[in-house]
C-alpha cells in the first residue's frame, strides 16, 4: 500500500504572526493506523509539513526553515478536511477518477499560501493553519532540494525515520499496524544504534518548541 487517499509550551521560538504566508510542502509523514479514544475508532492518519518562505528559526546554533504542519485522516470523503484543503490548494475540484485513488506524493514540493491564526484555549496559545490556498496566478516558488516521505506501508521509505521530528516518531510508534508491517523491528534496531549515531539536531527540540 502506498500514500493513496480515497472517496499542537515552552515557546522559546517566536510565534508566527497572524496572516497569510507563502509556503511549500516539504514532508509527507504517514502515522499509520491511529486509534481515537474520543471517537472509539481507528483510521489512517498522516501529516503534511510546509516550509514557510523567508522565515527561519535557530536550533542549536543552526538556521533552519520555519515550518508548519497539519494532520489529516487519509480520506477524500465528501466532508473530509483533506478533500476541502487539497481542492482549495489545487484550485479545482477532484475528478471522479481522482477520488478513486489520489497519490498524495503529487502534493509534495508544491507551493501554496497558508493562513495562520493564533488562538487561545485553556490559557495556552496555539498557532494553527486555518486555510490553504493556491498561489496567486503567475506566482512561482523555488522547489526544495530535499523533501521527506515516510510511509508505514512502504519499507523503502523507512530510512527517512531519522529525519522525522521526535514527536512524530512517538506517534508512529503508537500506530496499530506497526507490528504487522515489521516497522516495530526496524524502529527498535534504529533506536539501539543511536549511541553510535550523530543526533538529529531537530530531535533535540521539544514538541512545544516546534512551530507545528
Amino acid at each position: 500500500m502506498s500514500m493513496i487517499a480515497k472517496s499542537e509550551g515552552n515557546s522559546n521560538i517566536k510565534r508566527l504572526e497572524d496572516g497569510v504566508y507563502t509556503a511549500i510542502s516539504s514532508m509527507l509523514i504517514d502515522l499509520g493506523i491511529q486509534k481515537s479514544e474520543k471517537y472509539g475508532k481507528s483510521s489512517r492518519k498522516f501529516i503534511i509539513v510546509w516550509n514557510i518562505e523567508n522565515e527561519f528559526i535557530e536550533v542549536n546554533g543552526e538556521q533552519l526553515p520555519r515550518v508548519m504542519s497539519k494532520e489529516y485522516t487519509m480520506s477524500l470523503g465528501e466532508k473530509s478536511n483533506l478533500r476541502k484543503d487539497l481542492q482549495a490548494w489545487r484550485g479545482k475540484q477532484f475528478t471522479p477518477e481522482e477520488l478513486e485513488g489520489f497519490n498524495l506524493i503529487n502534493i509534495l514540493n508544491k507551493g501554496c499560501q497558508l493562513q495562520i491564526l493564533n488562538t487561545e484555549n485553556n490559557g495556552k496559545t496555539y498557532t494553527n493553519i486555518v486555510s490553504i490556498m493556491a498561489l496567486p496566478k503567475g506566482m512561482e516558488i523555488n522547489q526544495l532540494d530535499h523533501t521527506v516521505v515516510f510511509d508505514t506501508y512502504d519499507e523503502s521509505t523507512w530510512n527517512n525515520y531519522i529525519q522525522i521530528p521526535k514527536w512524530m516518531q512517538e506517534r508512529i510508534k503508537q500506530c496499530e499496524n506497526i507490528a504487522a508491517q515489521g516497522l516495530d523491528i526496524f524502529i527498535k534496531e534504529y533506536e539501539a544504534s543511536l549511541p553510535n549515531e550523530e543526533p538529529n539536531k531537530e530531535m533535540d527540540v521539544p514538541e512545544d518548541d516546534l512551530p507545528f
